[in-house]
């Protein structure tokens, strides 16, 4: 068997865990927090389109610490936690765990996340993975609807042999497509964050400002004016990402156009079947007054925005309201402690 460490058993963690233990191949060790005791005792409700429903569902083991889940070495550690660099960087969370792995999976959002990691062990190889499925935790249960899709690629530093960090992108793939779950390696995950990043930097933080649905952006009354708004905040992207270096053929104004008619398939209430209530990460996290991916997904953007010389006013004033509210959850964390 194969043992892989899972870090983070929230509603993409625990989506991507159950797929791979599905495969028959894995033992998940699962690093939990919040959901520790949930899962060593019921355990969790898989209700999924595509991995179908498994009641009371466990991994082959639960700890509560990193430290608890460095008694042995991992094939891979999967780091499915959210990236939150303003509050603690991906090193020193994870910790003991460094050097129980000579591969890192992140499942996460965000541009330039690996960077960290890379520094604190060049000799690892880091596959980047983009999470295209709607996985959300209601109650006991993690519900995932629709389609799902995971790019995967590794970010290559120089030191690692290619043909080893392509067999553990493969591998990986291998092991959850045995599980049920879509996944594929692509040749440029820089590529793949960026296209992310067309959604999680436009329709997410909108959503979060507004502290609205999906839906409520693209209703037949607040099209008019969100439509524009979101298309210019994607062609601000566009313009970075062109500029850093990603090909306009691999980012292309089509493949924005492209995000934003999948988002009124899946969630406008003209199209859809049943009205959808669906609410990004980011805005999930600010109505429970955690803390948000906010550096990662609008930050990095800026921070290479700034490296090339691209003026980005409409993605400094959406930064600008979010930090805000970061930083009001950041104070208010420090005021309970």
């Amino acid at each position: 068997m194969i043992d892989i460490c899972v870090i983070g058993l929230g509603a993409i963690g625990a989506f991507y865990a159950h797929a791979l233990d599905r495969s028959g191949k894995v033992q998940i060790t699962a690093v939990c927090r919040s959901n520790y005791s949930t899962l060593q005792g019921d355990g969790i409700d898989i209700v999924s389109d595509s991995l179908g429903n498994t009641p009371a569902w466990k991994p082959y083991r639960v700890v509560s610490s990193t430290e608890e889940a460095a008694d042995r070495q991992y094939l891979f550690v999967v780091c499915a936690f959210k990236a939150l660099p303003d509050v603690v960087s991906t090193p020193s969370l994870i910790g003991p765990l460094l050097s129980r792995t000579d591969t890192f999976v992140l499942i996460q959002n965000g541009i330039g996340i690996h960077i960290d990691l890379q520094h604190a062990r060049p000799d690892a190889v880091i596959v980047s993975a983009c999470a295209w499925v709607d996985s959300t935790t209601k109650g006991r249960s993690i519900v995932q609807t629709g389609p799902n899709d995971l790019p995967i690629g590794f970010h290559d530093n120089g030191k690692i042999p290619l043909e080893q960090a392509q067999k553990a992108c493969i591998l990986f793939r291998d092991l959850l497509q045995a599980g049920g779950a879509g996944c594929q390696v692509v040749a440029d995950i820089n590529s793949a964050r960026w296209k992310k990043i067309l959604w999680n930097a436009t329709f997410s933080t909108m959503c979060t400002v507004t502290r609205a649905p999906v839906a409520d952006l693209l209703s037949s009354k607040a099209l008019p004016v969100t439509l524009p708004a979101l298309k210019a905040l994607m062609a601000e992207l566009l313009m970075v990402a062109h500029a850093s270096g990603i090909s306009e053929t691999d980012l292309s104004d089509d493949v924005a156009n492209g995000v934003i008619e999948d988002c009124m398939d899946l969630y406008s209430n003209e199209r859809t079947s049943e009205p959808s209530m669906f609410m990004p990460s980011m805005l999930v996290d600010l109505l429970a007054g955690r803390p948000m991916e906010i550096e990662p997904i609008v930050g990095g953007v800026l921070g290479v925005a700034r490296e090339v010389g691209v003026t980005t006013p409409r993605l400094d004033l959406i930064y600008t309201q979010l930090k805000v509210l970061q930083n009001r959850i950041l104070f208010s964390e420090k005021q309970t402690d």
